[in-house]
């Protein structure tokens, strides 16, 4: 049961999820956010792709079934909508998760401190730590701000959203404001960045993906925003914003050699499904900025799923 609790909690602090259209969630962002993201869960349940997401999630275990009943609350059904943003400084991993949805507050927040948890209250709001008292400093945290608003993520980012609840004006960046708007309306699933990608160099892992990362090409990369329309036919879209026009025009070249080159590969590597979808991917520039654009009918991104699934099941 705690276990299952811890990972509920878990859900609701890695999901990207957002709505343009819900001024009370923006208004919690804070004002110094340079990336946005998100999915408008609701648009995306009632597509062909949300059912198909569904059928594929692992039948509920016997802890999962009770956490439900203690709690009244189902991620299947009661999450609605969620933002995530942050300032994007890779070395503060600080971030913030705003979830919209149907909640039984006192009955989680019940179970949680049933269970062991830490609960401090800051201006008149709970806020769920992973335990270790006053003397400890809280790395995480959780805190509703009604039955039907969620927050989650560092403790000093969860206090800014709770300080902001009457006077918050979300994003001081008009720019990125203007885009979170516009790309959470035609999309229902974006992300907005203005910070350059080459910013995240210092957190990835990988070598050879870091040294990339700060390839002089990469280093043009400004911003970045992305999103994907779900239905019938699934529509993926990208921008690239370059420093000037010439850079734009020599990354548009870059992704347009690397798309003939998977193209050219993937019959001879068994991947003819990816060459055939390949053909329906677009590059085009427009001043400074490179536009990327992919449409794929539903049924065939749930085969690729599915034929993903089958390739990495273990083999007895």
């Amino acid at each position: 049961m705690r276990l299952r609790f811890l990972a509920v909690i878990s859900v609701l602090s890695v999901a990207t999820v957002a709505s343009a259209s819900d001024p009370q969630l923006l208004k919690l962002v804070m004002p110094d956010a340079k990336v946005d993201s998100g999915v408008d869960i609701d648009k995306v349940m009632l597509t062909p792709f949300g059912r198909f997401f569904l059928n594929q999630l692992p039948a509920p275990d016997s802890g999962f079934q009770e956490f439900v009943t203690a709690t009244g609350f189902d991620p299947r059904r009661d999450i609605h909508e969620i933002v995530m943003a942050s300032p994007g400084d890779p070395g503060k991993k600080s971030g913030l998760i705003l979830v919209r949805g149907d909640f039984d507050s006192a009955k989680i927040m019940g179970l949680a401190k049933s269970m062991g948890q830490v609960a401090q209250n800051y201006k008149g709001v709970d806020i769920l730590s992973g335990g270790g008292g006053k003397a400890k400093a809280i790395s995480q945290a959780l805190a509703f701000l009604s039955n039907s608003i969620a927050i989650a993520g560092d403790v000093d980012s969860v206090r800014g959203a709770i300080d902001r609840r009457s006077s918050g004006s979300g994003v001081s960046d008009a720019g990125l404001s203007s885009k979170v708007a516009s790309s959470s309306v035609s999309q229902d699933a974006w992300v907005v960045s203005i910070v350059p990608i080459s910013s995240f160099a210092g957190a990835v892992p990988n070598k050879n993906v870091s040294g990339a990362l700060q390839g002089d090409l990469i280093k043009g990369i400004q911003q970045s925003s992305g999103g994907v329309r779900f239905g019938s036919t699934i529509e993926i879209s990208g921008e690239l914003t370059a420093r000037n026009d010439q850079d734009a025009s020599s990354l548009a070249d870059v992704v347009k050699f690397f798309m003939s080159m998977a193209q050219m590969s993937s019959p001879t590597s068994g991947n003819s499904e990816v060459s055939s979808l390949l053909h329906n991917l677009t590059v085009n520039t427009e001043a400074n900025a490179v536009k990327v654009s992919l449409s794929i009918p539903e049924n065939e991104v749930e085969m690729l799923i599915k034929m993903g699934a089958q390739h990495h099941a273990p083999r007895i």
